[in-house]
């Protein structure tokens, strides 16, 4: 714009130029205010603060906004011509604040404090935050029950038993029908109907030891709720109750952990077949020989239609839907590991499988079959995890009687080696992506687990995770892909410093799924991608999921792989995704 121009501009806007000799506050610039996102959510209204602001902040304001315009200016024209407009009526009006946005603008240009580095990250972050934001408009849980303030255990009708271990019992259950009057649990279970009427699933612990109230056996068992969506606890908890709840860590929810409604101590209901199922853990009111305690908790959860064990039984599943599988596993850990938890317990037996999503996909279709589609896969069961906040994933190892984790078969060897002392402590944050590794191969290989003397096949070698070497390690067949047999291979390092960890093994696997073939082929053979690419493919995988997510029983992709695009893209960074590709190019 010329100074003619601006000068034949100002004289026709002369109101303008009255209202800008009023107070800086008044001025559009000085009156927009950039307030710090809180965690995905929009600032309420009535926390904008009311008082005008001073001159440096309304000047520091202006600035922030120019620079924004500026770094956006490379993406949009149409933005940099308003960015324009706005500077010149500025500067004509009298405003002094884009003196200092040219300084700010000049400082983030070109090498300065705002790289071309850093404007993709910032696309990256976006990326991120509208793919979290439709993820969560879509998580809401399935068959969740109301009120969940007051859930009791003769709110639910129990159906089949589903599930036993030495420390719990799991049934199939439903939400009681309101118009039903209230019945003991044991007149209304229902043993003889069919499994799909009962959406829900009850786990009940067994409770030895815990006093019968809701604070000591929420203490005592809080390992078990470390998924769950709430907690139903006592009003009248005492300070270190309080102060214990702070340290424990609560896991936010993920489509590849458990669905838990929610965690609630209750007294034991008298169920049909409960004492030949589990005579010892009823409570002597119940069974006259039984050691347990009349109070125990209850965890309300999704019921999911079988385990990874009983799936691998059952069919062996094709490379591809392996490798679908196995990411979701990996996703899975890396997400609790990023919150500062460790499962130590992950087999094949704790991880569960929904194939429903593949049914209905193969219906609504009606081109595949159901066994083509790849079934959701969650983690279960963290009665043995390592969740508290003062020592995250490293665990002070004071002697050989704390507890290091659940399955010793699939402990990790530091885990496995670790010496107790006064200062010794142990290293999980890649113990459950080891674990995951071994699980690996009862996916992909027909073999079986190596670490499983049941399951290796007898021409093979029983390793064991203390003696093995990396050497010993069984080879896949020829299906199966060299970039993923060399990541299972990483994953089962015995040392950590050469072990991939999980967020980066589930970033070679999605790049392995989802990114153009050119890319996963030797450096020597095809040059890398640039950040540019890199960041045009990931606008495209968001583009995609944001559009055809809603709607993929109409397009190529099942419901499974667009949730698993969607978890990719809400972690994503690029400097995650060019070590991902650096190390599979390096072969």
């Amino acid at each position: 714009m010329s100074f003619q121009l601006a000068l034949r501009k100002l004289l026709q806007n002369g109101r303008i130029l009255f209202r800008n000799f009023r107070l800086n506050q008044d001025s559009e610039f000085s009156t927009f205010k950039i307030l710090p996102r809180q965690q995905g959510f929009a600032p309420r209204a009535d926390s904008i603060p009311k008082s005008p602001p001073s001159a440096f902040q309304s000047h520091f304001d202006s600035i922030r906004r120019l620079i924004l315009k500026n770094v956006l200016n490379r993406v949009t024209n149409s933005l940099n011509a308003e960015l324009r407009q706005r500077t010149t009526r500025q500067l004509l009006f009298g405003n002094s604040a884009p003196f200092f946005a040219l300084i700010g603008v000049s400082l983030a240009s070109g090498t300065g404090i705002i790289t071309k580095e850093d404007e993709l990250e910032g696309v990256c972050w976006e990326i991120r935050n509208a793919i979290s934001r439709l993820q969560q408009k879509a998580e809401k849980f399935e068959n969740e029950p109301e009120n969940l303030e007051k859930v009791r255990v003769e709110d639910f009708e129990l159906g089949p038993a589903i599930a036993k271990g030495s420390n719990a019992v799991v049934y199939a259950a439903k939400k009681r029908a309101q118009n039903v009057e209230e019945a003991t649990a044991a007149e209304d279970s229902r043993t003889d109907e069919p499994l799909a009427n009962f959406p829900l699933a009850v786990k009940m612990m067994f409770n030895y030891d815990a006093e019968s109230n809701a604070t000591s056996i929420l203490r005592a068992m809080y390992r078990e709720t470390v998924p769950a969506k709430c907690h139903i606890t006592n009003e009248e908890m005492s300070d270190w109750d309080k102060r214990m709840s702070e340290l424990s860590v609560f896991l936010p929810p993920h489509p590849n952990i458990v669905q838990m409604h929610c965690a609630f101590a209750d007294r034991i209901p008298e169920i049909p077949g409960a004492k030949s199922l589990y005579p010892d853990a009823l409570p002597a009111r119940i069974n006259p020989d039984g050691y347990g305690r009349n109070m125990s908790l209850f965890l309300l959860m999704r019921r999911y239609d079988t385990s990874l064990k009983e799936y691998l039984k059952e069919s062996r599943p094709d490379v591809r839907k392996g490798i679908i599988l196995l990411t979701q596993l990996l996703e899975a850990v890396a997400h609790i590991n990023k919150h500062g938890i460790a499962h130590r317990d992950l087999k094949s037996d704790n991880i569960l499988l929904d194939k429903g999503t593949a049914a209905a996909a193969a219906t609504a279709t009606g081109t595949e079959k159901e066994g083509d589609a790849c079934p959701k896969l969650v983690v279960t069961d963290f009665g043995c995890c390592l969740a508290d906040r003062s020592c995250g994933l490293q665990m002070p190892y004071r002697s050989m009687d704390m507890d290091r984790g659940g399955n010793a078969a699939l402990m990790a060897p530091e885990v496995a080696l670790a010496e107790p002392g006064v200062f010794s402590y142990i290293d999980y944050s890649k113990a459950d992506a080891w674990a995951a590794g071994s699980i690996a191969y009862e996916i992909l290989s027909v073999h079986g687990n190596p670490f499983y003397r049941t399951q290796a096949a007898s021409s093979k070698q029983v390793l064991k995770n203390t003696t093995y070497t990396e050497s010993d390690l069984p080879e896949f067949d020829t299906e199966v892909p060299e970039v993923m047999a060399r990541l299972i291979q990483s994953l089962l390092a015995r040392k950590t410093s050469k072990r991939l960890d999980a967020e980066m093994a589930a970033t070679v696997c999605q790049l392995y799924l989802w990114a153009p073939s050119a890319w996963l082929k030797p450096r020597q053979t095809s040059p890398p991608p640039s950040q540019s690419e890199v960041l045009q493919w990931l606008l495209c995988l968001a583009t995609k999921v944001m559009c055809e997510g809603r709607v993929f029983l109409s397009t190529r992709r099942t419901e499974t792989e667009y949730q698993l695009i969607s978890t990719f893209l809400t972690r994503v960074r690029l400097s995650t995704v060019r070590q991902a590709l650096l190390w599979i190019q390096q072969g």
